[in-house]
């Protein structure tokens, strides 16, 4: 007969001994559930930002309250993670915890809720009780069941990334500029919008990609950017949509105080290309285009002689030179038109003249637009 060297009850009454201890002392001797009794996390009263394994993460929720729930339930599951005397656990319901009866060995189910909370004014205290059932050892009759109470304490900071904001710190220049031209109101409101949209995208995974300031400039638009990966991200989503060259510059700026490297603020320049939809262009063989449409891909345009529409990427546009024509425009009315030619009538002088016909399409009576490209004319289309 064997007794355990704990209690001294006999094995027959105290179940399978388990390393010399019976069932209820081996339960007593090795404990699943060693959490400290006080916790202590960190909130950013300036962006609602908090620390996950040491990491600043955005909220999933901004309203107050839950958000310190939300940071008080995490610093909570981060310290069952470290303290918990198990392989692995489960996270279960308060209810379902009674209902488990088929624990597997090494394994164990853990229940939470909250008995009290002060949130009134910080630091916030979110106090849970926590209860855990287990088997640690394959011998084990009747699982660990056992509860604790766990206090986390939610301060208030400022996280680096709000520091560095704050601080007016910017670690590269993101400049818009357009090629040989003028930057229209228009394209300088939807680049700003582009941008904004791309920002909140990008701060999903990168903290430091912010805005810290952006400058309105005769020649164009710089945003000054928390992170350089971050300026070439928007350099390539505005030429994706737009077009255009990235090209980078480095300023020196000073040495790192903990490394003494040298820091560099990166200026990424972004420039648009001079074609915008509307304007007329020729290619080096004398073909006379209107644009249709300016991507990142390159452009549709419109052959003026045939109405007919392709997409040239920026490669065949450099290869074949298309480049702004000089022209002249005016308004005329459509008068006749046979298989091959169209009569218009100018409707300021009233003087007719014929346009090889580029289409069945055009209809008699109709105002058009005439452009004129070294001495010869072409229906640009319906005014």
């Amino acid at each position: 007969m064997r007794f355990c060297y704990r209690c001294g009850i006999s094995e027959e009454e105290g179940g399978p001994l388990i390393n010399g201890l019976c069932q209820v002392c081996f339960r007593k001797e090795n404990p699943i559930l060693v959490l400290p009794q006080e916790v202590n996390t960190e909130l950013c009263q300036n962006c609602g930002s908090y620390k996950k394994r040491g990491v600043w993460v955005d909220p999933k929720n901004y309203e107050l309250e839950a958000l310190i729930f939300e940071v008080a339930e995490n610093a909570l599951l981060e310290t069952l993670e470290d303290n918990l005397k198990v392989k692995e656990f489960e996270i279960v319901d308060w209810e379902e915890l009674d209902e488990i009866r088929e624990i597997p060995v090494g394994k164990a189910f853990v229940a939470y809720r909250v008995a009290d909370y002060h949130i009134e004014y910080f630091p916030a205290i979110v106090i849970y009780e926590v209860r855990a059932k287990a088997r640690i050892h394959e011998l084990q009759i009747e699982p660990h069941d056992e509860t604790s109470t766990v206090t986390v304490y939610i301060r208030q900071t400022v996280c680096p990334r709000c520091q560095k904001f704050l601080a007016g710190y910017y670690e590269a220049i993101l400049q818009v500029r357009v090629e040989d031209r003028e930057f229209t109101k228009e394209e300088r409101e939807e680049i700003t919008r582009l941008v904004q949209e791309k920002v909140d995208e990008i701060m999903k995974r990168d903290r430091m990609g912010f805005i810290q300031d952006t400058i309105e400039k005769e020649e164009g638009i710089d945003f000054y950017m928390g992170s350089t990966s971050a300026a070439r991200k928007l350099a390539n989503a505005i030429r994706e949509k737009y077009g255009g060259t990235i090209s980078e510059a480095y300023e020196l700026v000073g040495l790192d105080r903990q490394t003494s490297k040298e820091v560099y603020r990166t200026s990424v320049t972004i420039r648009l290309p001079k074609f915008r939809k509307g304007d007329i262009v020729e290619d080096r063989h004398g073909r006379v285009y209107e644009v249709e449409d300016v991507s990142g891909k390159g452009m549709r345009l419109k052959n003026l002689e045939t109405w007919e529409s392709e997409h040239y990427d920026w490669k065949t546009i450099k290869r074949e030179k298309v480049d702004l024509a000089d022209y002249e425009e005016k308004k005329a009315m459509l008068v006749s038109k046979t298989p091959s030619e169209a009569q218009f009538m100018d409707m300021e002088t009233y003087e007719t003249f014929e346009v090889k016909k580029p289409s069945d399409e055009l209809a008699e009576g109709e105002i058009y637009s005439i452009v004129k490209v070294k001495g010869r004319m072409y229906v640009k289309g319906r005014d």
